[in-house]
């Protein structure tokens, strides 16, 4: 099969996958309009960011060279508008989209709907301006249309969920590595506040600050501006991780974190648990129930072996590019 993941590289999900499925002996690739801080290497990248015609070019040259392509975060060949989409389907392309998060969860539904939210809590709202669009699009021409996570399935038709993609080539070489030095006196508790909002990392700094009063010895570590290949190693010298505590699942950093056997805090809606192929090894939590797991943990670390062995084995399970890339060719070929 001839294989396209474009135009974004969320989380280097689109190059992972790409790179995997041509493993398996198909000519697949990854294009990205633009490089991201976090360094997810793409094999094709627009020259000039920004560039409409060579936009254009790329999209009538990959339209001649591929017969399906997988479109993440709500983009297609030519950008948010997603004109080239309806041709492409003319063309007798297989179009099936990936979607994440803000570019197609519907934050009013949210906020009626559900107590707790990031959609609550961010402003101003980071969602994808073509949001209605890219819906409409996914439901008329996408055969199937996947989600990284289980509270996204209601806002997309004809939707299934493919759990995020973790890199097991770079999990595999960090976990070969001798874990970093750390003060074994203290509780390290690490958190990538790549968008605090969203993340909830104030109810976090505010948690640990109480508790830090209270005269519990925890050191709060702020992972950011860093690599995404360092950040990881920073992560593996926590005894325990907090990743997201209001969108209700689980995001990539918290599978790489099982991947890599970190015990993760994050927060899970009870009507999404059963998404989930299996429960996932991850201790549930929420703004309001942060504290009295910190304090459990804090004084039955024990307790945290158990996840470290569960979690690994879990992400090995779930998040396994192979496994993730032969259930897309499963769908590319129906």
């Amino acid at each position: 099969m001839r294989i396209l993941h474009a135009p974004e590289n969320i989380g280097g999900m689109a190059g992972v996958l790409a790179r995997v499925q041509s493993r398996l002996g198909h000519d697949a690739l990854s294009y990205c309009f633009a490089s991201n801080h976090f360094k997810f290497s793409s094999d094709i990248a627009l020259r000039k960011p920004g560039s409409f015609f060579e936009q254009s070019y790329n999209a009538f040259s990959f339209a001649m060279k591929f017969d399906i392509f997988q479109f993440y975060f709500g983009s297609s060949l030519l950008g948010h508008n997603l004109k080239d989409v309806h041709w492409l389907s003319l063309l007798g392309k297989k179009i099936f989209f990936y979607f994440c998060g803000c570019d197609i969860r519907d934050e009013k539904a949210v906020i009626m709907k559900y107590p707790i939210s990031a959609c609550s809590n961010c402003f101003p709202k980071l969602c994808n301006a073509n949001r209605q669009l890219a819906q409409e699009i996914a439901g008329k021409y996408g055969r199937v249309n996947f989600v990284s996570t289980p509270d996204l399935l209601e806002f997309v038709e004809r939707s299934v969920l493919l759990p995020q993609v973790v890199d097991f080539d770079l999990i595999n070489k960090i976990n070969e590595e001798p874990k970093p030095g750390r003060k074994p006196e203290k509780f390290v508790i690490a958190h990538a506040p790549t968008n605090r909002l969203i993340k909830g990392t104030q109810f976090l700094i505010d948690c640990v600050e109480r508790l830090q009063k209270k005269g519990f010895n925890i050191e709060l570590l702020l992972i950011e501006n860093m690599s995404h290949e360092d950040a990881l190693r920073m992560y593996r010298c926590a005894d325990l991780a907090v990743d997201q505590l209001l969108v209700g699942s689980y995001g990539l950093l918290a599978a790489e974190l099982m991947a890599l056997g970190v015990p993760t805090i994050t927060y899970i809606r009870e009507d999404l648990v059963d998404k989930y192929s299996e429960v996932p090894p991850l201790i549930n939590a929420n703004p309001f129930t942060l504290e009295e797991n910190i304090i459990y943990f804090y004084n039955n670390r024990d307790k945290l072996v158990a996840y470290r062995e569960s979690g690994s084995f879990y992400a090995s399970q779930t998040h396994h590019p192979v496994r993730l890339a032969i259930k897309c060719l499963e769908y590319y070929e129906k």
